[in-house]
């Protein structure tokens, strides 16, 4: 019994020690695309007003393969899944972040000139952040040529009195990691750590040394 309490013990100091991540500890940085036509400081406020975001994912298709008499699944393929990336944003006074993605949309194909842009011009990347909670960057995504591709229906009640939410789905090309789990190294980047430096993992801490009994 006193053996599985140090367990848990050590389980919440890791927990407080080691910047686990939280949901609610995140950042989104938007680039406007060049065909939008925006202040400077306007990607910033997209990024105050973003209430809920997403981390990009990815998949493996496998396919059965036959060896003998055996049936293996191997991995045929890998693909981002980058085409139903949803974010929240509240709304501001002036509806200028709804009408901003309105703009956005349409400068792919405009519905009355029936024009479509060229592809650079209507894509932008979109960086999502985990931080820490002193707002240190544990971990990022960068989303690679970005758009809308839909604004959803946006109700408003007499009955609900609370703040009105906007939600944007993305369309994107790909995505990459940008920092590692242990700072801010770029990935690619070969990084030296101590023994001081290197965090135990949670199944070190819940298990114990591997030679225990």
């Amino acid at each position: 019994m006193a053996k599985s309490l140090t367990k848990l013990e050590n389980f919440l100091t890791q927990i407080r020690t080691q910047h686990t991540p939280r949901s609610d500890r995140f950042e989104v940085e938007f680039n406007l695309p060049p065909g939008i036509q925006g202040s400077p400081g306007f990607a910033r406020t997209l990024s105050i007003y973003c209430e809920e975001a997403q981390i990009p994912g990815l998949a493996a298709t496998n396919l059965p393969v036959k060896i003998g008499a055996w049936t293996e699944y191997r991995t045929q393929n890998v693909e981002f899944l980058t085409t139903e990336l949803s974010f929240t944003f509240l709304c501001d006074e002036f509806w200028s972040g709804r009408e901003l993605f309105e703009d956005w949309i349409r400068l792919a194909a405009d519905v009355n000139s029936k024009e479509v842009e060229y592809y650079e011009n209507y894509v932008a990347d979109i960086t999502v952040k985990s931080l820490s909670t002193e707002d240190d960057v544990l971990a990022a995504w960068k989303i690679i040529d970005a758009t809308p591709k839909l604004i959803n229906l946006t109700p408003v009640s007499w009955s609900n009195q609370g703040f009105i939410r906007m939600s944007v789905s993305f369309a994107a090309k790909k995505w990459e990691r940008v920092y590692n789990n242990v700072g801010i190294t770029p990935i690619g980047e070969v990084a030296s750590f101590s023994n001081e430096q290197k965090a135990k993992s949670f199944f070190d801490v819940l298990l114990g040394p591997k030679n225990a009994g």
